[in-house]
């Protein structure tokens, strides 16, 4: 017998998930992790933590957060539900459960994007593919971890491997820290690059929230390089699950013939392994059929910085939609366009 209940302690939530993610069912991303979810409530969103119980056993985690937006409600399961997804009856009541949820809400649809490589039969047949590009980085690159630094170094593209020697020799320091004062020094340079790259960005605010969260568990990282007193590169590294993720990111323009964001990379590669994390997760890049990096993307340049430090892709099922109401149609057009204009294919 099978039952939905909200999980309330952080313990519960995360013993099941270093004892059952990646073995007895999908895997686990920080966006299912316990502090991603304590992030969602002190950003003020409504955020549902279900444990799916077959009698009195703990068999599957789903950390979801109701979206309100012009274009519609819903709730959003990023990679998740955590379960096995090769249990077709499990699978089956979960599915339905979320949708009552989302009825009872009064909520247009469900948007899931759980880390499983297609849709099994039961969320194909009552789900369509979401109209959205990838925005749960389901097309990414990964680095594997268990191999020696020169290993890593070796399966790197020449023009990587002589873009870090250029920078240690250029004389670039990589501070890490994990003071929140630094994410002031952070942001001028995420700005300088959503403004060059013309990306939808994040708040102050968020980004501080989320660094602030994941602390508590030591959970992620700032790397800043300095060249001549000055920061001109930085990014964001999570360390959840044995992954460490490149999250947020950015350099300056004023020197970007100094490749300091190489040397950040190489430098939060090495920590991640003294860490004991298995895998580099590069997040998300645009990929054909092939494995190729798409040309004419709006991501094909940092694809391209991605790629060059070796490693492989790791393809995703594209995010789900499950209508509950016929409003889910209006938002399905905008999102459609949406996506056209941006420039995603």
């Amino acid at each position: 017998m099978y039952a939905i209940r909200p999980i309330s302690t952080e313990q519960e939530w995360e013993e099941f998930v270093a004892k059952n993610a990646g073995r007895n069912t999908s895997p686990a991303s920080f966006f299912q992790s316990w502090n991603w979810g304590e992030f969602l409530v002190k950003q003020g969103q409504k955020t549902y933590r279900l444990g799916i119980f077959e009698d009195d056993k703990l068999v599957g985690i789903a950390l979801g957060t109701r979206i309100v937006a012009k274009r519609g409600k819903y709730i959003h399961f990023r990679h998740g539900p955590v379960i096995n997804w090769k249990d077709e009856k499990l699978v089956k009541y979960v599915l339905g459960a979320i949708k009552q949820l989302a009825k009872d809400e009064h909520l247009s649809f469900i948007r899931m994007s759980p880390l499983i490589k297609s849709p099994v039969f039961a969320l194909q047949d009552q789900s369509y593919s979401s109209p959205t590009h990838d925005v749960d980085s389901e097309q990414t690159w990964v680095l594997d971890l268990t191999k020696s630094e020169d290993e890593l170094l070796a399966g790197m593209r020449k023009n990587t491997r002589y873009s870090i020697k250029k920078a240690e020799k250029d004389g670039v320091e990589i501070i890490k820290t994990k003071d929140p004062k630094y994410l002031k020094d952070f942001w001028k340079i995420f700005q300088d690059t959503v403004k060059r790259q013309k990306w939808h960005a994040y708040t102050f605010d968020y980004v501080k929230d989320e660094f602030e969260t994941f602390l508590k568990n030591d959970g992620n990282e700032l790397f800043l390089a300095k060249y001549k007193g000055q920061f001109i590169a930085a990014a964001i590294f999570n360390f959840y699950n044995g992954q460490s993720v490149y999250h947020h990111s950015g350099s300056l323009t004023e020197f970007r013939k100094i490749p300091a964001s190489y040397l950040v990379q190489w430098e939060a590669i090495k920590e991640s392994k003294r860490r004991g994390m298995k895998k580099h997760n590069f997040w998300g890049l645009p990929l054909d059929e092939h494995d190729e990096l798409k040309q004419n993307h709006p991501w094909t340049g940092l694809g391209l910085f991605k790629v060059g430090f070796g490693g492989q892709a790791e393809r995703w099922m594209h995010a789900r939609d499950i209508p509950v109401s016929w409003k889910y149609w209006i938002t399905y057009i905008y999102e459609r366009i949406e996506k056209a204009r941006r420039g995603y294919k």
